[in-house]
């Protein structure tokens, strides 16, 4: 395999709230969280968003108004200061920096009045967006009544501290990647040119019966095959896999995703083969555990099947189970992620993407930074659907924000369709999941329609 080059997602401006990307979040989507508190037990150691639905103005850049909260902006300077609250252009619309950490999403403690505090997918900071109730809005009104920018505004990545980057605007040992600088890291050897093998015959992908059909919770049948393995693991054993019963949509999604990565990385180096599955949900559609009085996830994740822990593919291991791939200390890697197949999981990762029915997939954000880059680099040569190259759906944080993705994803990766039965596009009712432990606040992102759109290849 050749070698290339990959980007580590970093943030080289940041003002105000530090210069780390926190919390990555791509795509539109609410936040889930999963945090697997019986899978550490054993050793193996969601908040919605609203979505943009409304649109009242748009504009392609540069101030249209007089720098109140809600009216473009293309820099900073653009934006007036509210009440003390210090002004700034967020992807063409004028809005304040919070003063701290959101006490909740939408609260109102840290924001000047007509306004409320979220975070933003991809971006480390609070901020008071305006209500569009109180305000004019260049943007588009969100399903929360907020003014939030659209895909029709901007603003320039020189002056403003929340816009995307063009080609031409980052220093020297950086590019600009899907809207942000990120500086070269060199991960090793990559598949070269893809698009590889043509994978005929490979399992359906998409469930098309009626809604019956498709949400019955069924299991893995046969267990194991040459591309997955559904082995007992947290209590369970070969005779009473009680923890392990899925939708079949996301069966067959992951049964697809799994036979696919096996087939495009036939040859590669790394374990190849099989990949762990890990909890899914009881037959009833409770949370794993429950029965036995041990429930091993928060409410509201691992119900019904609408969700999936799996391995991350590995290198240098036995075999692609639930485990630590990295050096990590309190739930969370603090080192790259050393055994993960960096370039094996992220085409299982365009793979999930290529479904209608994805809500989200959550990792650890030290293994998020590499597998956006190899992610990229794999559609730009091909080895990944063009659906999916543009509609990427991964969330991490790299530092602990409260968004829930920072603690627990070390040892695997969390899968989830969205509710229903059709094609989503990641919309969730109002409210945020009870916080499990300290520093867990689980607050709501607001959508991002300028981060991490892959273009299409």
């Amino acid at each position: 395999m050749a070698r290339t080059r990959l980007l580590r997602w970093v943030r080289l401006v940041q003002i105000g709230l530090g210069c780390a990307l926190a919390a990555c979040v791509v795509e539109p989507m609410d936040g889930d969280t999963d945090d697997n508190v019986s899978e550490d037990a054993d050793g193996f150691g969601g908040a919605p968003s609203a979505q943009s639905t409304t649109a009242v103005a748009t504009t392609s850049g540069g101030p249209a108004g007089a720098g109140g909260l809600g009216s473009a902006c293309g820099c900073d300077s653009d934006c007036a200061d509210v009440e003390g609250f210090d002004g700034v252009c967020v992807y063409g619309v004028c809005m304040t920096r919070a003063s701290a950490a959101c006490a909740s999403g939408g609260s109102t403690l840290e924001c000047p009045s007509g306004s409320r505090c979220w975070g933003m997918q991809g971006e480390d900071a609070f901020l008071c967006w305006p209500n569009c109730a109180d305000h004019g809005c260049a943007g588009s009104c969100d399903d929360a009544g907020s003014c939030a920018p659209s895909d029709k505004t901007s603003c320039t990545y020189s002056c403003g501290s929340f816009c995307a980057c063009k080609d031409g605007d980052c220093p020297s040992g950086a590019t600009c990647m899907s809207g942000k600088c990120v500086t070269d890291t060199d991960v090793g050897e990559g598949p070269g040119a893809g698009p590889g093998p043509t994978c005929a015959g490979l399992p359906d992908r998409d469930c098309t019966g009626d809604a019956t059909h498709c949400g019955e919770l069924v299991v893995f049948d046969p267990r194991t095959t040459p591309h997955y393995d559904d082995y007992p693991l947290n209590g369970e054993t070969k005779s009473n896999q009680y923890r392990s019963y899925l939708r079949r949509d996301l069966r067959m999604l992951i049964d697809y995703a799994t036979a696919k990565t096996n087939c495009k990385s036939a040859g590669w180096a790394g374990n190849g083969g099989a990949l762990g599955l890990g909890d899914m949900s009881e037959a009833n559609g409770a949370v794993p555990g429950t029965s036995i009085g041990e429930p091993g996830h928060p409410k509201g994740t691992h119900t019904n099947g609408f969700d999936i822990d799996l391995g991350y593919y590995q290198v240098n291991t036995a075999d692609n189970k639930l485990r630590p791939i990295c050096e990590n200390a309190n739930y969370h890697c603090t080192k790259e992620p050393h055994l993960l197949d960096v370039w094996r999981h992220a085409v299982f990762l365009g793979a999930l993407f290529e479904s209608k029915r994805l809500r989200v997939i959550g990792v650890d954000g030290q293994a998020g930074t590499v597998l956006v880059a190899a992610l990229n680099q794999l559609c730009k040569t091909g080895w990944v659907d063009a659906f999916a190259c543009s509609h990427v759906k991964l969330a991490y944080e790299t530092t602990d924000m409260g968004y829930g993705w920072y603690y627990f994803h070390h040892h695997h990766t969390h899968v989830s369709l969205c509710p229903g039965n059709t094609a989503c596009n990641n919309v969730q009712a109002p409210g945020a999941m009870a916080p499990i432990g300290p520093g867990m606040s689980y607050l709501p992102l607001k959508p991002n329609t300028h981060f991490f759109r892959f273009d299409t290849p």
